[in-house]
């Protein structure tokens, strides 16, 4: 049964390299069927092309919430007020934040602190309802671990407790160290760092038992004994709090590769499985959360001292939202992505923010928004990701589901950023000799199994898209009546990253941009349904322009004027389902209208 009107009866296999045919009117190029009589988790055979990939997700069965710390960025390299206006409208729930502030001589002499720039980063990280992790940097032991213990302790109190003047922010998150594996963060010895943390980590505990410790921030957890190993600092760590009772909450590695296999997805499967060997570590948990608070594609000029263009394309962010998807499938409970959205004046220009130094959102800023939609969400099983050039993730909110597919060509990445003497392509031809050149996908077979809604509801689905042309921009819609399963099929170029949202209408959640902390924000529409006229406003604004689409993605009416508020006479339109976008709000969910 078909629910859309397009050219074919039911998805037809494409030859190898074929477009998916167009809809002849507008921008829609989703095909979109109901698999009609079969029974809940059964699926239609689809003989796919060989570079289709095919993705699946069982909305009945469940496996935990996100955690809000999964949606995590950095408050750096300087403090920039108005970065934390972006970093709120991408959704992040995490940002770290780091300070510099020295042991004073008498560490209970609050006047002999400077709070004054722990304050600002901090207050601005609460300011926008978001969740400061706050790092305790340390390069060697210190002399004397007592003072140091108790200028821990303090930091806490001022930010929480309001000693020295300070605050009552709640803030629950903190981290200890910086690859300490690394020479060039920690001058001293292995056991130097496991009795430094110990005293930080009785401290905080100390001040608040529930406080969230993140540890250790390892720059390699890669062992050499074997698929299953952890480096030597990796091991010596955990077992060091295991026999002392030092408490870690989230066990932290860092991970830098244009490869999203080794160091996201197989680093992230070794530390997961080792620390489900320490079920009593963490007073919060029992085993310890996975967690990873420094990633990107790579550093950037901060460390190379030259501008890489990726950072300014699709590339990084197809490779970001794979490798962040990949660790998540593994267990990653905690994520901060290296460069977030501050950029420019004070702090000078940087290729890897997520921003451009005219504050503007590049690629993988928008990728990270749309990835934000599955905050809040149910994680609902989905296969079909290859921990390479592929990933998908989905998750249900209310009465949205929420699909998330990334799309990297590896091969092509490397060709064009990385020379013939770079260590990526010696990783990249290790993985070509023990599992085979990566596949490379032009199109998305999904299939959404075990639907939650009943057969008289009427759902809507979306697809945004993410590119080096469009900024999260609504690109399909379709609709169809409620079905044990869907089937979806949709053309897609590397690098590129996809939101699927498929809702009821009339539900609990609806099909407006979920906003920054939930926010509603954006066109009204009222009422809805209504049979003759609709009308539309958008806070704030006195100018109003509004184009009015069909299913299938035509532009059917355009209103405009110098009204607050826009009526739109639907006499004379079919019973349906119509969508509504204000002028400026592209790359925004549209709003739904119903004409029953």
């Amino acid at each position: 049964m078909i629910v859309h009107p397009i050219p074919t009866a039911s998805p037809r296999p494409r030859r190898p390299g074929a477009a998916a045919a167009p809809y002849r009117c507008g921008r829609c190029l989703l095909l979109f069927a109901l698999i009609a009589g079969l029974a809940p988790g059964t699926v239609a055979p689809f003989a796919g092309a060989a570079s289709t990939a095919s993705v699946t997700v069982d909305c009945a069965q469940e496996l935990g919430a996100f955690s809000p710390r999964l949606f995590g960025t950095i408050a750096a390299p300087y403090f920039d007020p108005s970065g934390y206006a972006m970093t709120q409208a991408s959704g992040f729930d995490l940002v770290q934040v780091g300070f510099q502030i020295p042991v004073p001589s008498n560490p209970n002499d609050s006047t002999l602190y400077d709070f004054t720039t722990l304050d600002q980063q901090v207050g601005a990280v609460v300011g926008i309802g978001a969740e400061p992790l706050v790092v305790y940097g340390l390069s060697r032991k210190p002399a004397d671990l007592t003072a140091y213990a108790t200028y821990v302790a303090n930091i806490a109190r001022h930010l929480n407790q309001g000693w020295g003047s300070g605050h009552f922010w709640n803030a629950r998150a903190f981290r200890f160290g910086n690859e300490p594996d690394n020479p060039a963060y920690w001058q001293g010895t292995q056991q130097e760092f496991f009795q430094s943390y110990a005293a930080w980590a009785a401290a905080l505990k100390a001040v608040d038992a529930s406080y969230d410790l993140d540890t250790p921030a390892l720059m390699s957890v890669r062992g050499t004994a074997g698929p299953e190993s952890l480096s030597t600092w990796a091991v010596n760590f955990l077992s060091y709090c295991q026999t002392n009772g030092v408490p870690v909450d989230h066990f932290s590695f860092h991970a830098y590769s244009p490869l999203p296999y080794y160091a996201f997805y197989d680093n992230c499967r070794r530390v997961q499985a080792a620390l489900l060997r320490y079920p009593t570590l963490s007073p919060l948990y029992g085993s310890p959360r996975a967690a990873n608070d420094e990633w990107n594609t790579m550093v950037g000029d901060v460390w190379s001292g030259s501008y890489h263009a990726q950072f300014d394309s699709a590339w990084v962010a197809a490779h970001n939202i794979v490798g962040l998807i990949n660790m998540v499938e593994q267990g990653l409970q905690l994520s901060i992505r290296y460069g977030g959205t501050f950029n420019g004046s004070p702090g000078g220009c940087h290729d890897f923010p997520l921003t451009d130094c005219a504050g503007q959102g590049k690629p993988a800023y928008h990728a990270f928004r749309g990835f934000s939609w599955l905050a809040g969400a149910i994680r609902l099983a989905t296969t079909g990701t290859d921990h390479m050039n592929l990933a998908a993730v989905a998750g249900r909110r209310g009465d949205t589901i929420v699909v998330v597919v990334s799309d990297f060509d590896v091969t092509r990445y490397l060709g064009r950023f990385e020379s013939g003497s770079s260590p990526a392509w010696t990783e990249y031809n290790r993985y070509v000799a023990s599992s085979g050149v990566p596949a490379v996908y032009d199109g998305l077979n999904l299939t959404l199994q075990n639907l939650p809604w009943s057969a008289s509801q009427q759902l809507v689905m979306e697809r945004y898209l993410v590119d080096d042309q469009h900024a999260l921009a609504l690109v399909d819609s379709a609709a169809a009546t409620g079905s044990a399963a869907l089937f979806l099929s949709a053309a897609m170029a590397a690098p590129s990253v996809h939101v699927m949202r498929i809702y009821a209408t009339g539900g609990t959640t609806g099909v407006g941009d979920p906003g920054p902390r939930g926010a509603d924000a954006g066109l009204k529409a009222w009422p809805v349904p209504a049979r003759d006229e609709i009308r539309f406003s958008v806070p704030g604004v006195a100018a109003l322009s509004v184009d009015i689409f069909d299913v299938r993605g035509c532009r059917i009416a355009r209103l405009g004027g110098r009204e607050a508020t826009l009526v739109w006479n639907a006499r004379g339109h079919r019973p349906g389902i119509y969508f509504a976008r204000a002028a400026g709000e592209r790359g925004r969910p549209a709003r739904i209208v119903v004409l029953p």
